[in-house]
C-alpha cells in the first residue's frame, strides 16, 4: 500500500496535478475540482465532450435523437460530472408519449432504443455548438464505448456510406481569431479519437479545394494528413494506420511559421515549417465539421469512422505549458495512451 502511495504521488507532482483516470475531476487536494477548461484558462472557439469541462457551464452536454419515435432530449451530466443513465434528460421534441419539458432519466429515456447526436453542446462561452438536422448523417451516442474500462460516453461516426458529423456554423476567421491577426488560420485542436478504418478521408475541420483548416487522421495507406492552411504544406503527414482500434489523444497546433503534431503525448512533427505561401494568406468562410470537412457530402466523399468523445479547439497556439496540460488530461482521463 505504501508503494502504491508514493506512485501517486509522484505521478501528481510530475503531470501537474492532472486527473488519474476513473477519479474524474479529484486530481489533487491543490487541484480539487478544476476541470480541464479551468486549468488551461484560455476561452476555446467551442469544447465539446460527454463530461463537464468548465465548473462555469451550466447546460447540457449534447441533445439526443431516439430512433423509435424521434422524441429527443436533452441530457445533463450527472453527480460526476459525466453523462451515465443516471443522467438528467429534459424532452425537447415530443413524441411516445412525452411531452416537452418532461424530465426522466437517461436509462427510462433510451429504453432500449438506438440514440443520435442532433445537438452537441458548446461547454465554453461562445455557443457555437455542433449541430446535425439530417436525420441519416446524426452520429450515433452509446455509453461504456470510451475510457480505460469503456465507462464513458462516446459518439460514434461511420464515414463509409452516408458520412456522419456535426457542424459548427461558423466561418473560419471567427473560429480562429482575430481577422486582421489571426485570419482564420492559427489555433490548436485538442481531441480524443479511436479510428476504426484506415478508409477516413475528410475526418474534421473545413475544406475548399487546396486552402483548407482540416485533418484526415487515417487515409487509406494508414497516413494522417494535417492541412493547417494548404494541402501544399510540408511536412504535413505521419504513420497512424498501426492505431486503428485505440483511443489516443491528438494534438495539432498551427502558429504563424511552423506546425505541431503529436498522439499521447509523443511528438509527430514538432516545429515543421509550413511550405506553402499560400496557405499563410488565411482561411475565410465555410463552417467546421467534425465526422466530415464537407457539410454537404456527395455520396462519394467519406468520413470519419470511428469514436469521439471529446473535441476541443483554441484560436490560437497553446503555449507548451498549456498544451501539455491539456495533454496530460486529456490521456490520463479518457486512458488514451
Amino acid at each position: 500500500m505504501k508503494k502504491v502511495l508514493f506512485f501517486l504521488i509522484i505521478l501528481f507532482q510530475t503531470l501537474g496535478y492532472s486527473q488519474v483516470v476513473g477519479t474524474p475531476y479529484i486530481t489533487s487536494p491543490v487541484e480539487m475540482q478544476r476541470l480541464i477548461l479551468d486549468q488551461v484558462s484560455i476561452t476555446p472557439s467551442f469544447a465539446f465532450s460527454t463530461r463537464k469541462l468548465r465548473e462555469g457551464y451550466t447546460g447540457f452536454a449534447l441533445r439526443i435523437r431516439r430512433s423509435t419515435d424521434n422524441a429527443e432530449a436533452d441530457v445533463a451530466f450527472d453527480n460526476n460530472a459525466i453523462i451515465s443513465d443516471n443522467s438528467t434528460v429534459t424532452v425537447a421534441v415530443a413524441g411516445g408519449g412525452l411531452a416537452v419539458g418532461n424530465t426522466l432519466t437517461l436509462a427510462s429515456f433510451r429504453n432500449g432504443s438506438t440514440l443520435s447526436v442532433s445537438i452537441w453542446y458548446d461547454q465554453g462561452t461562445n455557443g457555437y455548438n455542433g449541430v446535425q438536422t439530417t436525420l441519416a448523417r446524426q452520429p450515433v451516442f452509446r455509453l461504456g464505448e470510451a475510457g480505460l474500462t469503456n465507462q464513458y460516453a462516446s459518439l460514434v461516426f461511420s464515414g463509409l456510406s452516408n458520412p456522419q458529423s456535426v457542424i459548427v456554423n461558423q466561418p473560419m476567421q471567427v473560429l480562429l481569431g482575430n481577422v486582421t491577426t489571426n485570419m482564420g488560420l492559427r489555433g490548436t485542436l485538442g481531441i480524443i479519437a479511436r479510428t476504426t478504418s484506415n478508409s477516413n478521408q475528410f475526418s474534421f475541420g473545413y475544406s475548399t479545394g487546396a486552402i483548407r483548416w482540416s485533418v484526415h487522421l487515417n487515409w487509406s495507406d494508414g497516413i494522417c494528413y494535417v492541412d493547417l492552411g494548404n494541402s501544399a504544406d510540408n511536412n504535413r503527414s505521419f504513420i497512424n494506420g498501426s492505431r486503428v482500434n485505440f483511443y489516443k489523444q491528438y494534438l495539432f497546433i498551427r502558429n504563424s511559421i511552423t506546425k505541431t503534431m503529436r498522439v499521447s503525448g509523443t511528438n509527430q512533427g514538432n516545429n515543421l515549417t509550413q511550405g506553402s505561401a499560400g496557405g499563410n494568406a488565411g482561411i475565410s468562410g465555410g463552417s467546421f465539421g467534425i465526422g466530415n470537412a464537407v457539410v454537404t457530402p456527395t455520396a462519394s466523399d467519406i468520413g470519419f469512422s470511428g469514436n469521439i468523445p471529446e473535441f476541443i479547439l483554441f484560436p490560437e497556439p497553446l503555449s507548451q505549458s498549456q498544451y501539455s496540460t491539456l495533454e496530460n488530461n486529456q490521456i490520463l482521463f479518457w486512458g488514451a495512451y
